[in-house]
């Protein structure tokens, strides 16, 4: 019996690998906005803390560090706007990919049925030939035996 071969085995392989190559970068990509964000919540829990520590001294030292904390709070704005941003870059990158993902995901299981219906196909065609090789085979030893008396 011929082994079953499909034409368009290649584009299905392309596209597992493909879709493989696309969840990689989308596990990366979500690695790298976790890692953004953890930046963020750092840095707004030192900004707390640091706020807390200012309210716990005393009136002259407090009124000091009140000056110099407002001083630098626009740098640090800055900085928690620009981790924000980055975080947002990367989410929509991540969504991109994941929309990506979810195409080649949708062609390659319509390969897989395709590919399916195709082997069944040849199952059946096979079937049928080794019935009418049995068939003939039949034929032949059932005529032989009369053709030998006659």
């Amino acid at each position: 019996m011929k082994k079953f071969v499909w034409k368009l085995q290649q584009m299905l392989t392309l596209k597992e690998k493909q879709e493989n190559a696309l969840r990689a970068d989308i596990v990366a990509l979500t690695e790298q906005t976790m890692v953004v964000k953890g930046r963020i919540r750092a840095m707004q829990m030192r900004l707390r803390v640091h706020q807390q520590e200012i309210q716990s001294l005393p009136e002259e030292q407090r009124i000091a560090a009140q000056a110099l904390y407002l001083q630098q709070a626009p740098v640090a704005d800055a900085v928690l706007r620009q981790l924000a941003e980055q975080a947002r870059a990367l989410e929509q990158q991540r969504r991109r990919k994941l929309d990506d993902y979810l195409q080649v995901r949708k062609f390659r299981k319509g390969l897989e049925r395709l590919r399916e219906k195709a082997r069944q196909r040849y199952q059946y065609e096979m079937l049928l030939e080794e019935q009418k090789q049995a068939d003939d085979y039949t034929h032949l030893n059932w005529n032989r035996p009369a053709a030998a008396s006659a």
